[in-house]
C-alpha cells in the first residue's frame, strides 16, 4: 500500500512543493522513506497526487509525478457523508478518540461544544490551541483511513451560540441524543432511520453531551426547540442503556452514515 502525506498545496506538472515540517520528519523517522519515493499526497480538501520526494539541504521536496482520482471519482461514490458532529467537549484521550472515529466514519465536521458541565477549561489554552490539537489527530486519522476529504474541526463554541445558529430547512436536521430520552416516549434513532422521513433527510447534526449530561437548564432549553417545528431539533433514543458520551457518538455516527451510504 503506498504511503500518504499531507500537503496543504499539492504540486502542478514539472513543479515541487517543501512539504511541511511535520510532515517532513513523519515522512522521515516514521515511514522511513528515502529520496525516490513514491507517496499518495493529499491536500485535505478532496483532491491528491501521485508525488516523489526529494530530499535535499533545503528539506523534503514533493515532486508532482501523476494526478490520481478525486472523492468525487473514487470507486463506490464520495467516502464523505453530510453529517457533522456536535459534541460536547470531553475530557483528554476520550475527545481525541471521538474526533479519530469521526474521520474514519466519514464524517464531514465536528464542532466542538462547551457544555455547563464540560470539565475541561478552554479559556486556559485558548479555542485555538483544543482546535489546531483536534485538527492534527483527525488528519492524522484522515492518512490512515483512505479518505480523500479531511474532517474538518471548528473552533469551540457554547451550546447557546450553535443553537442560536439553526436551519429552518425541513431536510436539514438535528438530531438531540441524550440519556434521558431513553426514560420517555422519544423516537430511537433506529427506528428514525429505518424510516421514510430519513430519506428526505439532506444533512444531519449529531448533538452528543458531556460526561456529566446536559444541565436542568440545558435540557429545558433543547426540549423547548425539540416541540418548535421550525427548530428542526429531533430528540432521540439511542437505547434503554445509559452510553458512554464517545459511544454515543460512535453508535449514531455509525448509524447514520451506514444508512446514508447505502442509500435510504
Amino acid at each position: 500500500m503506498r504511503k500518504r502525506l499531507l500537503c496543504p498545496i499539492l504540486p502542478q506538472p514539472s513543479q515541487r512543493v517543501l512539504l511541511p515540517e511535520v510532515e517532513a520528519n513523519h515522512a522521515q523517522r516514521v515511514l522511513r522513506l528515502r529520496s525516490g519515493d513514491e507517496v499518495e499526497a493529499l491536500d485535505g480538501r478532496g483532491h491528491r497526487i501521485l508525488g516523489r520526494l526529494r530530499m535535499s539541504d533545503l528539506g523534503v521536496q514533493l515532486e508532482y509525478v501523476d494526478a490520481l482520482p478525486t472523492q468525487s471519482t473514487l470507486e463506490g461514490g464520495a467516502e464523505v457523508v453530510p453529517v457533522d458532529l456536535e459534541m460536547a467537549i470531553l475530557k483528554g484521550e476520550s475527545m481525541e478518540w471521538v474526533v479519530e472515529k469521526a474521520t474514519e466514519l466519514g464524517i464531514r465536521r465536528l464542532v466542538p461544544v462547551v457544555a455547563d458541565h464540560t470539565v475541561i477549561q478552554i479559556k486556559s489554552k485558548g479555542p485555538a490551541f483544543f482546535r489546531e490539537r483536534w485538527q492534527k489527530i483527525a488528519d492524522q486519522a484522515l492518512k490512515q483511513c483512505g479518505r480523500v476529504d479531511g474532517l474538518r474541526v471548528e473552533a469551540p463554541t457554547t451550546l447557546e451560540a450553535l443553537l442560536e445558529n439553526r436551519s429552518s430547512v425541513p431536510q436539514i436536521v438535528r438530531l438531540w441524543c441524550d440519556e434521558e430520552n431513553a426514560q420517555r416516549s422519544s423516537l430511537g434513532l433506529a427506528q428514525w432511520v429505518a424510516g421514510d422521513s430519513f430519506k428526505l433527510i439532506k444533512e444531519v447534526k449529531i448533538l452528543i453531551g458531556p460526561e456529566g449530561g446536559w444541565s436542568q437548564a440545558e435540557r429545558t432549553r433543547l426540549n423547548t426547540l425539540a416541540a418548535q417545528v421550525e427548530g428542526n431539533v429531533l430528540s432521540v433514543s439511542l437505547g434503554p442503556l445509559v452510553l458512554r458520551a464517545e459511544t454515543a457518538a460512535l453508535v449514531s455516527m455509525s448509524l447514520i452514515s451506514a444508512f446514508m451510504r447505502a442509500g435510504r
